[in-house]
């Protein structure tokens, strides 16, 4: 499994483009930065990002891949079974 220094790296960065684009976003339309929306924005989007991350990343991910892509194939190429 991913290494909890790993997923706070990736979530960080997710946090911190989330808050650069927001701020850009709000001073392109030239109203004020809510400081609350940009925390409820990065906190969002760390945690789904960081989330997603725990959830794809693993060790048994390629074992995974392998065994779906496998059945993938026999379902196109394969003698059906009923």
């Amino acid at each position: 499994m991913m290494d909890v220094q790993t997923l706070g790296m990736i979530a960080a960065v997710v946090v911190v483009v989330v808050v650069v684009l927001y701020v850009y976003d709000r001073r392109s339309k030239q109203q004020p930065v809510e400081i609350v929306d940009a925390a409820k924005l990065a906190i969002g989007a760390g945690a789904i990002a960081s989330g997603v991350t725990y959830a794809v990343g693993g060790d048994s991910l390629p074992e995974v891949v392998e065994k779906v892509t496998e059945t993938a194939q026999e379902m196109f190429v394969g003698k059906p079974e009923f």
